[in-house]
């Protein structure tokens, strides 16, 4: 990676600020028999995490065969970069907080974002539904028994999300994933889930080339610092659990 597409991830997100790093929460898998995925919170009542949070919450559950995701967000900035640039969720091969199996949606191509930058007759006070409605699939990386690349709604996987409005203008997200597709080498994995903002897009980057945390960038505290999310709270969490 290069510096200027690191100056460039950085840059594109007009947020970007710098302070102390944070200790993180870890979160747990609820186990449950069945979650229908449909875009309605009826089967994850009381197993939502952040439930309180202005910007976002959460959820994870597992059946033994399947794992169930729910994200609420409810921020409008954090609602768009949702729509542009896909919730996240990566399944760790074990209980190591590394990439592994991941899947991204909502996933809009940088094609037809240019397409929708480009149309003079789009209603701008419409563009979250308009985002949505040019999703054409899931983004799908790491997985075992699935090809890298953008899957088919319609597929013979198993794997299956919605992304939705409720009647309270809350971005809701549910997705589940057949955890036969993926060989995982334990019992007990991490799981990351989360928004992909482009404040999570510069940091994996600065992370990938080993940058140390102290070292200085123009305008940044040189002192001890990192970048700091714009959300006031964590946008991207871990989970870890037993999947069998």
């Amino acid at each position: 990676m290069n510096k200027f597409n690191i100056l460039f991830l950085i840059c594109f997100c007009p947020f970007v600020l710098f302070a102390q790093k944070k200790k993180k929460q870890d979160y747990t898998f609820h186990k449950v028999d069945k979650v229908v995925v449909d875009g309605n919170l009826t089967d994850w009542e009381g197993k939502i995490y952040n439930a309180d949070s202005e910007f976002w919450s959460f959820g994870v559950c597992t059946d033994g065969a399947k794992l169930y995701v729910v994200v609420c967000v409810k921020d409008d900035m954090l609602q768009r970069e949702a729509l542009r640039n896909g919730v996240v969720v990566n399944l760790s091969y074990n209980e190591k907080k590394k990439g592994g199996a991941q899947l991204l949606f909502p996933y809009v191509d940088r094609e037809r974002l240019r397409a929708l930058g480009q149309d003079e007759d789009l209603n701008v006070n419409n563009i979250k539904e308009e985002l949505l409605k040019s999703v054409r699939g899931y983004q799908i990386s790491g997985f075992s028994k699935v090809l890298d690349g953008l899957l088919s709604f319609d597929n013979t996987y198993g794997i299956n999300a919605v992304a939705r409005f409720d009647d309270k203008n809350i971005l809701v997200y549910e997705s589940e994933i057949p955890l036969d597709l993926i060989n995982f080498k334990s019992n007990k994995i991490a799981l990351q889930v989360g928004i992909n903002t482009h404040f999570f897009q510069a940091k994996k980057v600065m992370d990938s080339t080993n940058r140390p945390s102290n070292v200085r960038i123009y305008g940044a505290n040189p002192t001890g610092a990192t970048l700091k999310n714009p959300y006031k709270e964590e946008t991207m969490v871990w989970f870890q659990g037993t999947i069998k």
